[in-house]
């Protein structure tokens, strides 16, 4: 369950990859350049280990990226929230650092690819809309898109991990709120609306949801890898291992009669896929492997969304009770470990004994204690002073340090529980040292732009685009930004990062009832602090208007603000969290816990 905090770049296998290797083997198949991307065939954040070919070949860690490697340049692409881990963990002689916002694949591409190169791709790693825009940079260069046959990573890697084969349990309905059979009806008679006869299920997360089902064959995110048909009649053809779904797991998901979910052996969905010849077939171009569409071509393609990516975002309200219920006893965990982190760090006339893996670790133990933890939603960032600038930033052994009076520290934690997922995030000050001008200046414009995106009230069909201004606008006030999204979907004990909806400058997707974002402006100085506030919320409805309700309770460390900056609502609002936070959790919590909590939920 707790992380493993490893110096291993390659993962579950004694053996690291070798970029010369690679094109020694690339000129044997007759390819001048080859796409290693982070994504494997289901286009999950997370990934087994056998599956993790970037990290295998290059080092790199994050959960978004991508290598080309050619016969004399290659560079790793990576997105703001990497641009500082990135040149730590890779050789930097041997790949540039690329920062996506500043240059994208097909851009970079145009500039590197020379004419009749013959630039391979592994169809099952890339989705249809990807691989069409990478065709269309490398043809405008004069060279040529190759799709190979066996991926060569899979065969230079030696001691590569077994795929994983968990147990799939199912999800109860008292948590989920529909049936599987309710859902299958429901989305089938949209396909029929649509007249569409079968559209593939790509995503992993997307079949646990349809199915009501969980598995563990990723870390953090408890579904089972496996692909599906879901046809107009409401069957639902699922290709995975049968030993792998027990008898209970067969009877609750409905394997009779014309909506039955039919187990398929994972080998034959080519065949599967072919047999649609003539049929009118809807995929998701933006989660879809190309290689779906190879073996669908010749059937009638039409390109939609996937049909269960909103429903499942729009949560029942049992998944909202859940969520709720969650929260709070996320929340206690969390008031015990910062209570224990303010007195392990405030010891008169002793230094700070506490490191960044023994907070991480900490957190994870007090999560755990009552039973009810599944696992973590994601590897707990806890990171101080320079650290916390790096926005996905990962403790290992060799990295571990430990916290000093006056440090900023950022702790960006999460739970997966069966009624729900958290994701939180609280920066605070160590020690007594009081924090310099800068800190509580910045801190204070990251909470106003919280608070804003917390307190605002929109019309029906507003999307997180639209919104994603506000947590900005007090940053912008000082010429500051951050180089992150706003907020993120988060599911019901599913994917801690889950679409459609986000909040950034991208999300164009309208906030409906019932979607769980996060709120998480930051503000990150390279070289010496990190600060982020993040909380979870879900989209309620009054009349023609949409607001949020606030799920994840935790102080916000009021050393670090200004009061003398907030306006008025503002300071009503924190004041009325506070008192919602120390009234919601504190009948939970020991005496000495108790009156931390109220000392830090005190009125501004």
């Amino acid at each position: 369950m707790y992380q493993d905090f490893t110096d291993s770049a390659a993962g579950a296998n004694d053996q690291q990859g070798d970029i010369a290797a690679l094109r020694r083997k690339l000129k044997a198949m007759r390819l001048d350049g080859f796409f290693v991307p982070r994504e494997d065939a289901f286009q999950g954040e997370y990934v087994p280990a056998a599956n993790e070919r970037l990290k295998w070949l290059t080092g790199f860690s994050g959960s978004a990226g991508l290598a080309i490697i050619l016969p004399r340049q290659a560079a790793l692409f990576v997105d703001g929230r990497y641009i500082l881990q990135a040149p730590q963990q890779v050789d930097t002689r041997t790949l540039d650092i690329v920062a996506t916002a500043t240059s994208d694949a097909a851009q970079w591409l145009a500039t590197h690819v020379k004419p009749k190169q013959r630039i391979g791709l592994d169809p099952h790693l890339h989705t249809h809309s990807a691989v069409m825009r990478l065709r269309h940079a490398i043809e405008a260069a004069g060279a040529k898109l190759i799709f190979v046959g066996r991926n060569p990573i899979d065969a230079l890697w030696k001691n590569r991990p077994a795929a994983p084969q968990t147990q799939v349990i199912t999800q109860p309905l008292r948590l989920t709120g529909r049936s599987a059979l309710a859902k299958r009806t429901a989305l089938a008679r949209d396909l029929r609306r649509d007249k569409i006869d079968a559209t593939p299920i790509s995503k992993p997360e997307n079949i646990a949801w349809l199915l009501n089902i969980r598995a563990d064959d990723v870390p953090h995110t408890p579904f089972a890898l496996s692909f599906g048909v879901l046809h107009k009649s409401g069957k639902f053809d699922w290709y995975i291992e049968a030993a792998r779904v027990p008898q209970n797991v067969r009877r609750a998901i409905n394997m009779v009669g014309a909506a039955r979910v039919q187990l398929c052996a994972p080998h034959t969905l080519a065949q599967g896929l072919a047999a649609l010849h003539g049929k009118r077939v809807c995929l998701d171009p933006m989660a879809t492997p190309a290689w779906f569409v190879q073996n669908l071509r010749r059937s009638e393609i039409v390109l939609g969304d996937d049909p269960c990516a909103l429903p499942k975002a729009c949560k029942t309200k049992a998944e909202i009770n859940g969520a709720v219920a969650a929260h709070e006893r996320d929340g206690v965990a969390l008031c015990q470990f910062f209570c224990w982190l303010e007195k392990e760090t405030k010891k008169t006339g002793q230094k700070v004994n506490v490191s960044e893996i023994d907070a991480a670790q900490k957190i994870e133990a007090l999560r755990a204690r009552d039973g009810h933890l599944r696992d973590l939603s994601f590897d707990s960032i806890s990171g101080t002073g320079a650290h916390g600038a790096i926005v996905h930033y990962r403790v290992t052994h060799a990295s571990n340090q430990k916290l000093r009076n006056g440090d900023i520290y950022l702790l960006d934690s999460g739970a997966q529980y069966a009624d729900g997922t958290t994701d939180v995030t609280r920066t605070v000050l160590i020690g007594k040292r009081a924090p310099p001008r800068e800190v509580v200046d910045n801190f204070t414009r990251v909470l106003r732009g919280h608070i804003a995106l917390a307190r605002v009230r929109f019309p029906v069909g507003t999307s997180g685009a639209q919104l994603d201004a506000l947590a900005r606008a007090p940053l912008w006030e000082a010429g500051l930004d951050f180089a992150h999204g706003t907020g993120h979907g988060v599911g019901s004990y599913l994917s801690v990062h889950e679409g459609p909806q986000r909040i950034s400058r991208g999300g164009d997707v309208p906030l409906r009832p019932g979607m769980i974002v996060s709120n998480e402006p930051g503000f990150y100085k390279a070289g010496r602090y990190g600060i982020r506030i993040e909380n979870l919320q879900y989209v309620s409805r009054e009349t023609n208007t949409l607001y949020f309700e606030t799920l994840t309770l935790a102080p916000i460390d009021r050393r670090l603000i200004d009061a003398k900056m907030l306006t008025t609502p503002e300071r009503d609002w924190l004041n009325a969290y506070h008192a919602r936070v120390y009234r919601t959790l504190s009948s939970a919590l020991d005496a000495p816990t108790r009156q931390w909590l109220k000392r830090a939920c005190a009125k501004i």
